[in-house]
């Protein structure tokens, strides 16, 4: 289920504030069966990727998890 009771726009191409960072959105990876919201593929203006997922955090992916 994707966010939708925030004056953010969650879509792919745009801009999100997470706390104090402000990441672009790449993907809404859809997440059924595990009773969770769906997960954001993010990326920072240097290229650093994240994966947030509402109400259980922002993560920052490295390196050797961008393979998959």
């Amino acid at each position: 289920m994707p966010v939708t009771n925030t004056r953010q726009n969650w879509t792919p191409g745009e801009t999100v504030k997470i706390g104090f960072l402000s990441l672009k959105i790449l993907a809404v990876i859809p997440t059924p069966g595990d009773y969770k919201p769906d997960k954001y593929r993010l990326s920072d203006p240097k290229g650093n990727l994240y994966e947030f997922t509402p109400h259980h955090g922002l993560e920052k992916i490295h390196a050797t998890q961008r393979i998959g």
